[in-house]
């Protein structure tokens, strides 16, 4: 067996993982979106943290394999190669920064009551765009970069996929930064 090979079944299987817990995370953000109280919301926002926790080891894993890879068969200079580190780079400051930093200032603010209905500041907390852009873009970068890897596209086509991705994931953040309004349970509102 040849070490590329290893290096490879590693690197897909770090790939995996990330889209696992891309899955997870999107989840959660549903969960947000849909919860009625801050201590709901803060929970869900809580299960992101620590899927997040385990996004750095995958974004290392993945650098290192594929550094290995590309020391092995490939050079640093090849189109690809350069949008798979540029979307890399991308991740762990979208990730950890943007998305990750956005995160604790919302549960900051939803941590102030947590049996509060989500309206008004907390509400607006929640429409965080910074938060919700970063993760839509984030798992879009991922998936252009692993166009890129399988394509192995030139200059012109690697970068497209990053700016397509980028482009995508914004527009369909825009309107994720709306929270819907809290409804009253039925029988509240009846009396």
């Amino acid at each position: 067996m040849h070490a590329y090979d290893v290096a490879l079944f590693v690197h897909l299987l770090a790939l995996f993982v990330a889209f696992g817990i891309t899955g997870m995370l999107w989840f959660a953000l549903a969960r947000i979106r849909s919860a009625r109280v801050c201590g709901e919301a803060l929970q869900w926002l809580a299960v992101g943290k620590t899927a997040g926790m385990v996004l750095p080891v995958v974004l290392l894993t993945l650098l290192a394999t594929g550094a290995y890879m590309v020391h092995d068969s490939w050079t640093w200079s090849t189109p690809w190669v350069d949008a798979g580190l540029t979307g890399v780079v991308f991740l762990g400051i979208g990730g950890d920064r943007v998305e990750g930093g956005q995160a604790k200032k919302i549960a900051q603010v939803l941590a102030g009551d947590p049996d509060a209905p989500l309206e008004g500041r907390t509400a607006a907390a929640l429409r965080n765009p910074w938060f919700w852009s970063a993760a839509i873009v984030n798992p879009l970068i991922a998936t252009a970069v692993a166009f890129d890897m399988v394509d192995k596209p030139g200059p012109v086509g690697a970068g497209a996929a990053l700016a397509v991705a980028l482009g995508v994931g914004c527009a369909a953040a825009v309107p994720l930064w709306r929270v819907r309004p809290v409804q009253a349970p039925a029988a509240v509102r009846a009396e």
